[in-house]
């Protein structure tokens, strides 16, 4: 294992829903960690630093009564450290909703230097705008 850390801080950040804890992986950021989580949501966008990026959470979390992770796996690849994850998530409209998200880091030096979240803006962005989350049935195919 090249970053046991970043990954042990991973698992402790993102595991067990109403338990997870960042408080050893908020350490391990980058001063200049680059944040990226897609712009179809409101809150997306690029975040330079750990000020912007610990500022994108505090938006984020204005937003939702709860949104907590527990973690399928934590996977190291390199320099690379991967948590897909199941959200559960509550808005404070009331709508609710449960998907699954990505976390992508890259490592250099035991220091998390860039992060992406991959996730199911259609959902987040249905619940922002005050919809429930649509869920589309499986095609047939003839």
């Amino acid at each position: 294992m090249r970053h046991p850390q970043v990954v042990e801080a991973c698992k402790k950040a993102f595991t067990g829903f109403e338990r997870n804890d960042k408080s050893d992986l908020v350490p391990l950021l980058a001063d200049d960690v680059v944040f990226e989580f897609s712009d179809s949501l409101p809150y997306g966008g690029t975040y330079h630093g750990k000020e912007e990026f610990l500022a994108f959470w505090k938006h984020v979390y204005r937003k939702w009564e709860y949104l907590n992770y527990d973690a399928r796996a934590v996977l190291e690849a390199e320099d690379y450290v991967i948590v897909p994850v199941i959200v559960r998530a509550k808005a404070k409209n009331g709508f609710s909703m449960e998907n699954e998200h990505l976390f992508l880091f890259q490592v250099r030096d035991g220091r998390i230097v860039h992060g992406r979240l991959y996730a199911d803006t259609a959902r987040g962005r249905d619940i922002l705008e005050d919809r429930p989350p649509r869920h589309f049935p499986k095609l047939i195919i003839d």
